[in-house]
């Protein structure tokens, strides 16, 4: 007697979407309801509000894909924090009294550095096999302290003219929109489809199983990390050109961090690593930085927006960690 083996039944195109791309679409109606919510607040929401929003949310945003490829590789980045605070030191001290054309190069070099920067960080997990997260927090030491070398007390500045290319004017939030697009679009995109893109997912989901099928997990790594750098660095330009100077404290750099994971983790990048995408952090900072005043213009206290943020975070952990669940035993 032969014996015959039932062959799945196929799914929808619906399915496969709602697989794919649910947390996604989930994201999006939570940034959605968000912003209607804020926009109900105030009596006269326009482009000035928008510029607010999307300005304001513009260095966690990057500093979000900056985590988010290292998470996807299968690490974790404690020194982004520190090196955005660095960057902006850098831009800072070096622009200061700069055109507007000297200020640019100069942004582009700081870039530069900070991929540098983290291509190092990489380098070194891969050379010494110590975990990602006590090498990046012990750079992250180092890192703030070349930051107060840099520039030792508030200061600095950038060309006025700069400013508004980067983040917009008074009431024009296109700028921030072009630039999140470009680095999402024009970086992001083309490095998930190439071989390097496909070699870190498949690094951050099995490792030993990539190292197998011939991929080289070492350069691997340390490319996510030269990327992570290049994010870091725009986020520490936007900062500068967002707040006009450069702010040297740890603390910026510690709550950017909590704040980036977070952005990570609500975005839809499983922390073990293999899965997601960058479109989930870029939307998730967006919402993290509408909490604050949201809650303030509910007269709330803003201070106890940490306490929403680790709520949201928590709730999204533990959903997250159903949903895997789930899918494991089916």
């Amino acid at each position: 007697m032969t014996t015959t083996t039932a062959l799945p039944a196929p799914t929808s195109s619906f399915t496969r979407l709602r697989r794919r791309h649910g947390w996604l679409a989930g994201v999006v109606v939570l940034l959605i309801v968000f912003v209607v919510l804020r926009a109900t607040q105030i009596p006269n929401f326009g482009g000035f509000e928008l510029r607010t929003i999307l300005a304001g949310s513009m260095a966690l945003a990057f500093l979000a894909m900056a985590q988010g490829v290292v998470v996807i590789s299968g690490g974790i980045n404690i020194a982004v924090g520190a090196l955005m605070v660095f960057a902006n030191c850098l831009a800072a001290r070096f622009m200061l009294e700069q055109d507007a054309l000297t200020a640019t190069l100069i942004a582009v070099a700081v870039i530069a550095v900070c991929a540098i920067i983290s291509g190092i960080m990489g380098l070194v997990i891969t050379i010494s096999g110590v975990p990602d997260i006590i090498v990046t927090l012990a750079l992250s030491f180092v890192i703030g302290g070349m930051a107060l070398l840099v520039l030792p007390a508030p200061g600095g500045g950038i060309p006025l003219e700069l400013q508004p290319l980067i983040v917009g004017g008074f009431s024009d939030p296109l700028p921030a929109v072009l630039w999140l697009t470009i680095a999402f679009v024009a970086i992001w995109l083309p490095f998930k489809r190439s071989r390097w893109g496909i070699a870190t997912y498949a690094v951050g989901s099995q490792r030993n199983a990539s190292y197998l099928s011939g991929v080289n997990v070492a350069n691997t790594r340390i490319r996510a990390y030269v990327l992570s750098g290049v994010f870091v660095g725009m986020a520490g330009i936007v900062t500068t050109a967002f707040t006009g100077g450069g702010e040297p404290r740890a603390s910026i750099g510690l709550a950017a961090l909590l704040s980036s994971v977070a952005a990570v983790v609500l975005g839809g990048v499983a922390l073990t690593g293999g899965s997601g995408g960058l479109l989930g952090p870029i939307l998730a900072a967006l919402i993290l930085s509408l909490i604050p005043a949201i809650m303030l213009g509910f007269g709330w206290n803003p201070n106890y927006a940490e306490v929403a943020r680790g709520a949201i975070l928590i709730l999204v952990v533990m959903f997250g960690g159903y949903i895997q669940m789930r899918k494991r035993t089916t």
